[in-house]
Formats: C-alpha cells, sequence, structure tokens
C-alpha cells in the first residue's frame, strides 16, 4: 500500500488553515470577552465611586 505525499501534503494544509483560522476566531473572541469584562468592572467602579460621593454629600 502506497501513501500518497501529494494527498497527505494537501490534507496537512487544509487542516493547518482551518486550524488557524479557528484560533483567530477563538483568540477575538477571548480578546472581545476579557474588554467586555473590563468595561463592565470600570462601570462598577465608577457607580460605587458615585454612590460614595452622593453618601458624602448627604452627610456633610
Amino acid at each position: 500500500m502506497e501513501i500518497d505525499l501529494v494527498h497527505v501534503a494537501h490534507r496537512l494544509a487544509i487542516v493547518g488553515i482551518c486550524s488557524g483560522f479557528l484560533g483567530a476566531a477563538l483568540w477575538q473572541m477571548l480578546v472581545g470577552s476579557m474588554h467586555v469584562l473590563a468595561l463592565r468592572l470600570h462601570a462598577r467602579a465608577a457607580r460605587r465611586q458615585r454612590i460614595e460621593a452622593a453618601r458624602r454629600g448627604c452627610n456633610g
């Protein structure tokens, strides 16, 4: 039984290209989710600061 090296190389190239696209897509999803998380944490901290400032304004 012979191994068709051209066929194997072609399949490996296709798998490599597809895995590259998949890896890039997953990376973009990860970076996007980290960006959303950072925005939420920033908004939460800003809200907490506004509440503390309002409490200080009412008490003092």
